[in-house]
């Protein structure tokens, strides 16, 4: 019975009021005209023959007048009450999902009671409150754009560039200068890597110095706070950078969600005070040289017995300029190593977070076991020492060393971190020879020397005392014992924020599918060729993208190269496309531009107009050099038939008509021009597939498979 009454409830579900009480009514009727059925079969039987037909006529009156009196009431239910509801719940409806509509449009509902006029109150209160949160996002948005307008215009003018990325170091910002100064070793672009343009392990290695600064909460009474300066390094291995990386947290808490890199190109800088130390040291060691020289020379004539006494006091006084001059060579020797090691980069880092950074960094499979007081702070470019410590870790170990420790042995100033081990010392002709060799290939052509030099320091390797059968590095650093440092309690001047970025707020979805189209990264793309037909020995001869970031297209960010076909380009196509064999003249081949245009759209969902058609020459360019392609692809060809049928014309020119792009005539038919065209439709199209059902990547893929479906079954 239970079962039934479900059924009976899911069936009534889909009925519409009216017809549920009309329902009702009719059971009601025909419940009724049952029930004379029966009374008049008992009425019949017990009534003589002669009086049956009074009896049955009684019965069909009474049927009648009970089916007029319930039709008639029915009609008056119908019109005065459930006819008003129907009406009601669509205004309902529709002030609650539409803009409002006019009082005007209120149904009357006279036997409603209070329902209609609580109705029209909910609505004028649904209004009042749509209008001043309209008014709300409208002051909202005014006050974000004119925050926006104000940070473009203090980023422009910065002569520092500025870089901002989130925790998975993609770029979400970027200023004129950061263009300007890394133009030499690749492409910035938000959404993209920002190890496209620097060496990842200075920037991994200082993230993960903050990221545990505020793991220990020592981010609030930290003299530097969020901030870390560091020298950073160009991904082509040759531009050096001072850098400042600030760590960003989500507000209200201590989670970081990127960081901020503030930095300027110090390599001439840097280049001209390593040159000039260079030539200091050397002179320095030619009045060594010759200072020793001169000692020589001053030790024969005191040996001399034919002097007689005035010319042995000229001979001491002659000694002591030597031995002066000598001293003021080592001087010079040293104060020009501190000058190079001012210019660089440098702060200090606990002892305790180097060597935690040093264990994650070796390449061992039982990393040194470390000893460091808390407090001591070690003064240095804390990337470098890493990876000069984690080297000598490794080599070490693969010289057999066993045991392993890292420690910093502190003294009132300088202090010495140690390497030590279970084994021989090493020779300082092996030491030597090491030295010269690359450091890491992350922080350039620097070798174990360079850093040390940069440093004023030096190494060697003797035994531990009183610790028979152990060996260690010794390379004496500055230290400082922060415990004795004053403490701050509190910050002084508080950080305030000076703009808000949603961008930070975005997690990535389980799966791409599932991705918003307006949430995507997409690069519009357009190919202009010799022909149409590459089976037949057509080429490409020119390829252009733009970027699409967020539903935003990025003018600045494009790729747009001429491409060498291997032969001549038809007179017919030039005639479309404006392309000359002169222009393509000198153009690289077809699949070193095809493997750049990969990089430009690395991780980015690829979208042309008539998709098929360029992927054809794309795959044949990649296939000369193994590229290949494994970017969704979407059709904007396939997207607009789904919205407008596909009877419609959908040339790029009757969308771009449709859809008000436009563009110069001298663009048009390029490989840029239509890229932009293709990009602007794109974005065009997407709030008329956002009410056709298709917002989301799988959706739009799933719908573009249909249309295709859908021609290939009309073109049999």
């Amino acid at each position: 019975m239970r079962g039934v009454m479900s059924l009976v409830d899911r069936l009534a579900g889909k009925l519409s009021l009216r017809l549920r009480i009309f329902l009702f009514f009719a059971l009601a009727a025909l419940a009724s005209i049952a029930l004379i059925g029966v009374a008049g079969y008992f009425a019949l039987t017990a009534t003589q023959v002669e009086d049956r037909p009074f009896v049955l006529r009684a019965g069909i009156v009474s049927g009648f007048g009970i089916l007029g009196i319930l039709t008639a009431i029915w009609y008056q239910f119908d019109s005065h009450v459930a006819r008003p509801i129907e009406r009601l719940g669509r205004y309902a409806r529709a002030t609650a999902h539409g803009d409002g509509l006019s009082e005007a449009a209120m149904p009357e509902a006279r036997f409603l009671g209070y329902l209609a006029p609580a109705l029209g109150d909910l609505s004028r209160s649904l209004e009042k409150a749509r209008g001043e949160r309209e008014a709300a996002v409208e002051e909202a948005t005014a006050r974000a754009e004119r925050q926006k307008a104000r940070l473009e215009f203090i980023l422009q003018d910065l002569s520092d560039g500025i870089l901002i990325c989130n925790r998975e170091h993609e770029v979400l910002l970027y200023n004129p200068a950061a263009v300007e100064i890394l133009s030499g070793i690749g492409r910035i672009g938000l959404r993209r890597s920002v190890f496209e343009v620097l060496a990842p392990e200075p920037v991994r290695h200082n993230l993960a110095r903050l990221e545990k600064r505020v793991r220990d909460g020592r981010h609030d009474t930290h003299d530097l706070g969020l901030s870390q300066p560091f020298a950073a390094l160009g991904a082509d291995g040759r531009t050096m950078l001072e850098a400042t990386m600030t760590l960003t947290l989500v507000p209200g808490s201590q989670e970081p969600q990127g960081y901020v890199l503030a930095f300027s190109d110090e390599t001439e800088m840097l280049a001209a005070s390593a040159e000039a130390e260079r030539k200091v040291i050397a002179l320095a060691e030619r009045i060594r040289e010759h200072a020793g020289s001169l000692h020589l020379v001053g030790e024969m004539l005191a040996a001399d017995p034919a002097l007689d006494g005035r010319a042995r006091d000229l001979t001491a006084a002659i000694m002591d300029e030597i031995r002066l001059l000598a001293e003021t060579s080592d001087e010079l020797d040293r104060l020009a190593v501190e000058e190079l090691s001012r210019t660089w980069p440098m702060g200090p880092v606990l002892g305790t977070t180097l060597f935690a950074l040093v264990r994650d960094r070796v390449r061992m499979k039982l990393p040194p076991e470390t000893r460091c007081p808390k407090q001591i702070a070690i003064l240095c470019d804390s990337a470098a020492i890493a990876a000069l410590s984690a080297r000598l870790c490794e080599w070490v170990a693969k010289r057999g060393g066993e045991a392993l420790l890292l420690k910093a042995d502190p003294g009132e100033e300088t202090g010495f971190l140690d390497i030590e081990w279970s084994g021989e010392p090493v020779s300082i002709r092996s030491i030597d020879r090491w030295l010269r060799s690359a450091l890491d290939h992350d922080l350039g052509p620097v070798t174990a020397a360079d850093v040390l030099a940069r440093h004023g320091s030096d190494i060697w390797s003797d035994r531990v005392p009183d610790a028979p059968g152990r060996a260690r590095f010794r390379i004496p650093l500055q230290m400082r014992d922060m415990s004795r440092l004053p403490v701050i309690t509190a910050r002084q001047i508080e950080r305030m924020p000076v703009y808000d970025f949603d961008i930070f707020d975005e997690k990535p979805p389980a799966e791409l599918a599932d991705t918003p189209l307006r949430n995507l990264t997409m690069v519009v793309f357009d190919t202009e060729t010799t022909g149409l037909e590459p089976s037949r020995g057509d080429r490409m001869i020119s390829i252009a993208g733009v970027r699409i970031v967020n539903g935003r297209l990025l003018d600045n960010e494009i790729f747009d190269e001429f491409v060498d076909p291997g032969r001549a380009i038809p007179r017919r196509s030039t005639e479309v496309h404006g392309i000359t064999d002169e222009m393509v003249a000198g153009a690289a081949p077809a699949g070193d531009v095809v493997r750049r245009f990969a990089r430009f759209a690395e991780n980015a969902v690829l979208v042309a107009h008539n998709a098929p058609f360029d992927m054809r020459f794309l795959t044949m360019a990649g296939s000369e050099t193994g590229q290949t392609w494994h970017n969704p692809v979407l059709d904007t060809v396939l997207l607009a038939a789904h919205v407008h049928g596909a009877a419609d014309s959908l040339t790029l020119d009757h969308l771009a008509e449709i859809y008000r792009v436009d563009l110069p005539e001298e663009v048009r038919h390029t490989a840029l021009g239509d890229s932009l065209a293709t990009a602007r439709v794109f974005l065009a199209l997407l709030g008329p597939l956002a009410a056709a059902g298709v917002s989301t990547l799988g959706e739009a893929i799933r719908a573009s498979e249909a249309q295709a479906a859908l021609r290939r079954k009309q073109a049999v």
